[in-house]
């Protein structure tokens, strides 16, 4: 009896002591927050990307609760908040401490900028305790997501989602939504889901734009990145990935349907972002874009004159000029689709797709010897990339901004607090 009741001492101890430690890991988070330079492998960096994936599971309900992230039609986050028991009052207190410094919604913007730098910069975090064979065969089953990685057709790992990505969401969503959401959230959801995009992540892609939707549902930037994705996941590429790759274990691939039903989200995606935002060149470039591959070439056309009309780019330009003539095609004027077409290569002279293009019309018109002109240059020359052919990149969507988009989200949060 004696030696239980020891035991059970022991246990006791252990266990207070190990809250102990874990509060003081939270101490350490803040200062963290406060200290680290956006942008920056420094120091402060290291402290979040040191944690494994246990510690990442283990420190996502203490910063819920001391960012104060809501737990409202979130059960999952509900049920982790409970598990915190005792520990609940001291994180109050930390809360409290930091409401009184005067700038908790600025600490909370740098504290999803310090994860969103640790995903970015970065290793993936050490997974200590492996998935079970359960959460392998539904990678959306539980909390522990396993993502398919695969090159060239062929499966090469498994790889646990990084929790990093899920600590910035978390404390986004602490971010006051009334009277209005803070322009914060939708710049990091659209820039985001560009580096997701550029990275090739499509699977985080698809549960980063649902989570956008939820919270940022009129934002024109995110619209269009949405959007964007969804008319990649309809292009040959994934359209072909998909029906060629075999997983292993009855696994399946999710989230990828017909190439109509994308570019169908697309439109309407599209067409919600012009509306919130007329001014959106890019996004009537890839309205224009979608409608022609829905068959709907005369509406195509509206739209992708109106951006040749406003375009201020070449890239731009360029596109519109490439899609039109493809819609001009479609609607048997082939006349007007040649001069779209010499247009495109106007633009950029090396480009292998407008000058496909070109030839192909010019030899359906019966003139083989310009035909021949307009390609046989390109012949002559090994694959070239997006600087002489921005078709190479078209899919990407907002990849390209990805850089840009990252330093103006960091900017303000450059230097230590």
């Amino acid at each position: 009896m004696r030696a239980l009741a020891v035991a059970l001492l022991l246990s006791l101890s252990s266990s207070v002591a190990a809250d102990e430690r874990t509060i003081l890991r939270l101490r350490g988070w803040i200062d963290a927050v406060d200290t680290h330079a956006a942008g920056q492998t420094d120091t402060a960096l290291t402290v979040v990307t040191s944690w494994t994936y246990d510690d990442l599971e283990l420190m996502r309900p203490y910063v819920e609760a001391l960012v104060v992230a809501p737990t409202e039609r979130n059960s999952a986050r509900a049920a982790r908040r409970r598990r915190l028991g005792a520990d609940a009052s001291a994180i109050l207190e930390l809360t409290r401490s930091l409401q009184l410094r005067g700038d908790f919604d600025v600490f909370r913007k740098r504290a999803a900028i310090l994860h969103t730098d640790a995903a970015v910069l970065g290793s993936l975090p050490l997974v200590v305790t492996p998935p079970t064979p359960q959460q392998r065969a539904d990678r959306r089953q539980g909390e522990r997501r396993v993502d398919v990685k695969s090159f060239d057709g062929q499966v090469t790992h498994f790889e646990l989602r990084n929790l990093q990505w899920e600590l910035a969401m978390d404390v986004l969503d602490s971010l006051p939504a009334k009277p209005a959401r803070d322009a914060f959230v939708g710049h990091w959801y659209r820039t985001i889901g560009a580096y997701f995009a550029r990275e090739r992540r499509f699977s985080d892609a698809m549960i980063h734009f649902d989570r956008a939707r939820e919270l940022v549902p009129d934002d024109a930037g995110v619209l269009y990145g949405e959007a964007c994705l969804q008319e990649t996941l309809g292009a040959p590429r994934i359209q072909d990935y998909v029906r060629v790759t075999t997983l292993p274990n009855g696994l399946s691939i999710l989230g990828v349907s017909s190439p109509q039903t994308h570019f169908r989200r697309a439109e309407a995606l599209l067409r919600k972002a012009l509306e919130t935002d007329p001014r959106l060149v890019a996004a009537r470039l890839r309205l224009g874009r979608v409608l022609s591959r829905l068959e709907r070439p005369d509406e195509a056309l509206t739209h992708l004159r109106a951006a040749i009309a406003r375009a201020t780019d070449p890239e731009t330009t360029y596109y519109g000029h490439l899609f039109a003539g493809d819609a001009a095609q479609a609607l048997g004027d082939a006349d007007a689709a040649r001069r779209h077409y010499e247009n495109a290569v106007a633009v950029f002279p090396h480009a292998q797709a407008a000058r496909l293009a070109l030839g192909a019309v010019l030899r359906a018109n019966g003139d083989r010897t310009a035909a021949l002109a307009a390609i046989e240059g390109m012949l002559r020359t090994p694959a070239r990339g997006p600087d002489e052919d921005p078709w190479w990149e078209y899919y990407d969507g907002d990849a390209a901004q990805v850089d840009a988009l990252l330093h103006e989200l960091r900017a303000p949060f450059t230097r230590p607090r």
